[in-house]
């Protein structure tokens, strides 16, 4: 399968903006294009939101926005589920209407122009992990992450929901670039998660496993904050983004891990432009020093510099929705910036 060269840039996905086709003319300037979620136009564009439609046991109130997982009377939805599910039907967990209007819009605009994402076409999904830990159960006792068996149905279907997505992109000739977002993995190891790691790397596979076996698909994971980085590097992803403004140090303890993960042909997303509290003032040489510095680090530490480089993705540290517009265009134009100045360095 192709890859993306070395230095390609993307988005993470939430987009600040109330117009959608200046949402999705803002992607236009990155080599991989993101699909833009308005989550200032829709509460349903949101990640967690917008993940609902066709997911099993969910109790949905639309009007207060609340959702709770069923602990009994499951069992017809599970069996209607995994009916569907195995039977390989995944329309039935496309994105709602009101879930995907930056969706349609971006692949119509891909659809019109062959230069859009000429090779790759970015989209992505909220990941089990982190929407189990968002969702009560309806007792309000514990979390669905808790429920063994609504972990696995739910990793199974955004998997689905996610291969629906990738299907639309490769209808379009374009190669899709399919992240999984798991911001909830930063709580990993601390007080406030009862997650193994073994569950950890099984989830995200059963989700991954869903996209491969359904066609061709670069996969990411993006966890915006801190994790167990080893963890990751092992859990079969193609694509592993992070916040490298903020946690390239705590990143810098797995030289090994990366090594490997790169030699077998994983790339890296360096999230070196900072998404939260960016600011104008900022320039790409600081930028791209600052990665430079990590990398140089890492190589002494024994993850040689050429294959970092050479396997390296430029994006902002995490989305762009909660910015002003006009910040969320000059980052994603940093982005671009950076990529370009990194790309020099020898």
């Amino acid at each position: 399968m192709k890859y993306p060269q070395a230095f390609s840039t993307t988005a993470i996905g939430s987009a600040p903006y109330l117009n959608i086709e200046e949402a999705v003319e803002a992607m236009s300037g990155l080599d991989i294009p993101a699909y833009p979620q308005m989550v200032k136009m829709s509460p349903w564009e949101d990640m967690f939101l917008g993940a609902v439609e066709g997911l099993p046991a969910l109790l949905i109130n639309r009007e207060t926005l609340a959702v709770r997982a069923k602990r009994h009377d499951r069992e017809n939805d599970l069996a209607d589920f995994y009916a569907k599910f195995l039977a390989g039907e995944r329309d039935f967990l496309a994105l709602a209407p009101e879930a995907g209007q930056g969706f349609t819009a971006f692949l119509n605009r891909a659809s019109r122009d062959p230069l859009y994402g000429p090779d790759f076409l970015k989209v992505q999904i909220i990941g089990p992990l982190t929407f189990g830990q968002m969702v009560l159960m309806e007792d309000e006792q514990s979390t669905l992450v808790d429920d063994p068996e609504l972990l696995e149905a739910t990793a199974l279907a955004l998997g689905g929901k996610a291969a629906w997505e990738a299907r639309r992109v490769r209808a379009l000739g374009r190669t899709p670039v399919v992240f999984i977002d798991e911001p909830g993995l930063a709580s990993f190891g601390s007080a406030f998660s009862t997650l193994s790691r073994e569950t950890v790397i099984k989830t995200m596979n059963q989700s991954a496993e869903v996209l491969r076996a359904d066609g061709p698909a670069l996969i990411g994971g993006h966890i915006c904050g801190n994790t167990d980085w080893g963890m990751i590097m092992e859990s079969g992803l193609d694509i592993i983004n992070f916040d490298a403004y903020e946690i390239m140090e705590q990143f810098s303890l797995y030289p090994g891990q990366l090594r490997l993960f790169l030699e077998k042909g994983g790339l890296v997303a360096w999230g070196i432009v900072p998404s939260r509290g960016f600011s104008p003032d900022l320039t790409a040489d600081f930028l791209v020093d600052k990665l430079h510095q990590g990398w140089r680090r890492l190589d002494r530490l024994g993850a040689p510099l050429d294959l970092i480089a050479s396997r390296a993705i430029i994006t902002t540290a995490c989305g762009l929705g909660m910015l002003p517009r006009d910040l969320a265009l000059a980052a994603t134009k940093m982005t671009g910036a950076v990529a370009e100045k990194a790309g020099l360095y020898q």
